[in-house]
C-alpha cells in the first residue's frame, strides 16, 4: 500500500472540506449541523451510551439493552446515508484517483478509506463506543471481544450503505427501476405496522423474529459485548460474516457497469406533448416551459420521487389518522396536511434550488431573447403544473379508498388545502432559488444536494402540513370540518396572490443576483 499517497489524499479531503466550510452557507450550515449533531449525540449517549449501560446492569438485561441500541444505531446510520446523504460524499471517484501513482487495489481501499473516516461515521463509532464504555465501567462487556465487534459493525454498517446507495443509483437508471423502488418504498414502510398487529395477536411470533434477528450485525455485536467465551466468539464471527457478504455485495455492484439509455438523434419535434402544455401558458412563455417539462421529466431522481409521492402521502395520512386516535380528527384531517406535501414533494429538489442543476448552461438563460426573469418564471410554471397534476390523482385515491361517507364538500376543502401547499411552497421557492442556491448534481440519485435555505423552506412546509391542521382541530374542533370548505377556499386564494407577488418580484431580483448565481451553480463559490 502506497501510504503516503493515501495519507496526503485523506488531507487534501479534509481541506476541501474546510474549504467548503469557509463560505457563509457553509458556517451557518456547519453551525446547525454541529448544533443537532451535538444534541442528538447528548441524548443518545445519555439514553443509549453510558446511561443505557447502567441500566442494563441494573436491570440484569445487558444484553437485551445493548441489542436495541445498537441496532437503533444501525438502521438510523444506514436510512441517514439513503435519504440524507450523511457519510456519502464521493470526494474521489475512481477515474480522479487514476491521476495519482496508486494501483486498482489501492484506489478502491482509498476511496471506502476516506469514506469511512467521514465524521458522520466517526459519530456513530463514538455512540456505539458509548455504551461499550458503559458496560465496562459496570464489568458487564469484554473489551478484547466488544471493541473489535462495533469496530466490524461500523465496517458492515458503512458497506451496507453503500452498497444500498449503488443499488438504488443503479436501479434509479434502469427502466424499471423506479417501479421497483416505489415497491420497496411501499414494502418497508407498511411491514413495520403490519409486523405490530401481528405480534399483537400472536405474542408467540416475538421469540420467532428474536430468533431471526441474533443472526443480524447488531445482534452479533451485542453478544461479542456482553457474552463471554464462546458465546462472545460466535457473535463476533456473525459480524465478520456480514462484513464479508457485504463486501462481496458492493464488490459485485461496482463491478457491474452503468447503464446508458440515451438514444442518439438529430430530429427535432416540435410538437411534442412538452410543447402542447407549454402552449397553455401562452406563446411567449411556450418553449421555455416545454424546456423546463424536459428538464424535470427526463431526470430518474424526479421520475421515482413522483411516483412515491401518492404512496408516501397515503401511508402519512393512514399513520396519522391512526396514531392519533379520536384526537387527530380521523382521515379526513391528516389528509389536509398530507394533500399539500402530494403537490410538491415530487418536484420539490428542482423547485428550491432552480437553477443549482444546470452547471455552466446558466449563463446561457441571460443570451435568450427573453427576459432573463422569464427563465425563473416559467421554471416555477413547469414544476406548478407537474405538482397540480398529482391533485385530481389524490382526489380519486381519496373518493375510492377512504372508509368514510362521501362528501363534495370534503372533496373541495381538501382541493383547495392542496392549491394553499402548491402556491405557498412555490413562492418560498422562487426566493430559495435566488438566495439559498447550491450546486448540485443532475444525475444522482440519492442524498440530500440542497442548500440550507432550500432544506428549511422544505422541511418547514411538510413539518407544517403535517401538524397544523393536528393544532386546529385539537384548538378548534369545528374548524377543519368539510362543512367550512369555504374558509380553505379563502387560504388558497391568499396563497395564490403571495405566489404571484413573489414571482413578479423574484423575476426583478434575478438579474442583480445573476453573478452571484453563476458562481455558486459552476462551482466557482
Amino acid at each position: 500500500m502506497n501510504w503516503t499517497t493515501i495519507g496526503n489524499l485523506i488531507g487534501l479531503r479534509y481541506k476541501l472540506m474546510w474549504a467548503k466550510t469557509r463560505t457563509r452557507n457553509g458556517k451557518i450550515a456547519l453551525f446547525v449541523t454541529g448544533y443537532l449533531l451535538l444534541v442528538l449525540m447528548l441524548v443518545i449517549l445519555g439514553a443509549g451510551g453510558i446511561g443505557g449501560g447502567v441500566l442494563a446492569v441494573r436491570s440484569g438485561k445487558a444484553g437485551v439493552v445493548a441489542r436495541a441500541v445498537l441496532s437503533g444505531l444501525y438502521v438510523q446510520a444506514t436510512l441517514g446515508t439513503l435519504m440524507l446523504g450523511f457519510g456519502m460524499n464521493a470526494i474521489f471517484s475512481d477515474t480522479e484517483l487514476r491521476r495519482y501513482p496508486l494501483s486498482a487495489r489501492e484506489r478502491r481501499f482509498t476511496r471506502h478509506f476516506i469514506g469511512i473516516v467521514d465524521p458522520f461515521w466517526a459519530l456513530v463509532f463514538a455512540l456505539e463506543f458509548g455504551l461499550l464504555f458503559g458496560l465496562l465501567v459496570f464489568g458487564a462487556a469484554s473489551v478484547w471481544l466488544g471493541l473489535p465487534a462495533i469496530l466490524l459493525l461500523l465496517v458492515s454498517n458503512y458497506l451496507l450503505a453503500r452498497a444500498l446507495g449503488l443499488l438504488v443509483d443503479r436501479l434509479a437508471q434502469s427502466q424499471a427501476g423506479a417501479t421497483v423502488l416505489m415497491a420497496a418504498v411501499i414494502l418497508i414502510s407498511t411491514t413495520p405496522g403490519l409486523a405490530a398487529q401481528s405480534l399483537q395477536h400472536n405474542p408467540r411470533m416475538f421469540d420467532t423474529l428474536l430468533a431471526i434477528l441474533r443472526f443480524t450485525p447488531p445482534f452479533g455485536a451485542a453478544d461479542a459485548m456482553t457474552k463471554f467465551g464462546a458465546d462472545g466468539f460466535y457473535g463476533l464471527l456473525i459480524v465478520i460474516g456480514w462484513v464479508l457478504l457485504f463486501s462481496l455485495a458492493l464488490w459485485a455492484l461496482e463491478q457491474r457497469p452503468t447503464e446508458r439509455r440515451t438514444a442518439e438523434t438529430t430530429a427535432i419535434h416540435w410538437d411534442s406533448r412538452y410543447d402542447r402544455f407549454g402552449a397553455l401558458f401562452g406563446a411567449r412563455n411556450a418553449p421555455l416551459v416545454a424546456y423546463w417539462l424536459r428538464f424535470y421529466t427526463r431526470n430518474t431522481r424526479f421520475r421515482t420521487m413522483y411516483m412515491l409521492t401518492l404512496p408516501l402521502a397515503a401511508f402519512l395520512t393512514f399513520n396519522f389518522a391512526r396514531s392519533g386516535g379520536a384526537k387527530a380528527g380521523g382521515y379526513f384531517v391528516a389528509a389536509l396536511g398530507t394533500f399539500p406535501i402530494l403537490t410538491y414533494l415530487g418536484t420539490a429538489r428542482f423547485a428550491v434550488n432552480q437553477f443549482g442543476y444546470s452547471g455552466g448552461a446558466f449563463r446561457r438563460y441571460f443570451l435568450l431573447p427573453v427576459a432573463a426573469g422569464d427563465c425563473l418564471r416559467t421554471g416555477s410554471y413547469a414544476s406548478l403544473l407537474l405538482g397540480a397534476a398529482m391533485l385530481p390523482v389524490g382526489l380519486i385515491a381519496w373518493a375510492a379508498l377512504v372508509p368514510e361517507p362521501y362528501d363534495a364538500r370534503s372533496l373541495a376543502m381538501l382541493l383547495a388545502s392542496g392549491l394553499t401547499g402548491l402556491f405557498i411552497f412555490h413562492g418560498l421557492g422562487l426566493w430559495s432559488s435566488l438566495f439559498g442556491a447550491r450546486r448540485g448534481n443532475y444525475t444522482s440519485a440519492i442524498g440530500n444536494d440542497l442548500s440550507l435555505f432550500g432544506n428549511i423552506v422544505l422541511l418547514g412546509c411538510v413539518l407544517t402540513g403535517l401538524f397544523l391542521p393536528q393544532l386546529l382541530h385539537n384548538r378548534a374542533p369545528d374548524l377543519p370540518t368539510p362543512a367550512n370548505w369555504w374558509v380553505m377556499a379563502l387560504v388558497a386564494l391568499a396563497a395564490l396572490v403571495f405566489y404571484i407577488f413573489s414571482l413578479r418580484a423574484a423575476s426583478a431580483v434575478l438579474f442583480s443576483r445573476r453573478e452571484q448565481l453563476m458562481a455558486l451553480v459552476e462551482g466557482r463559490a
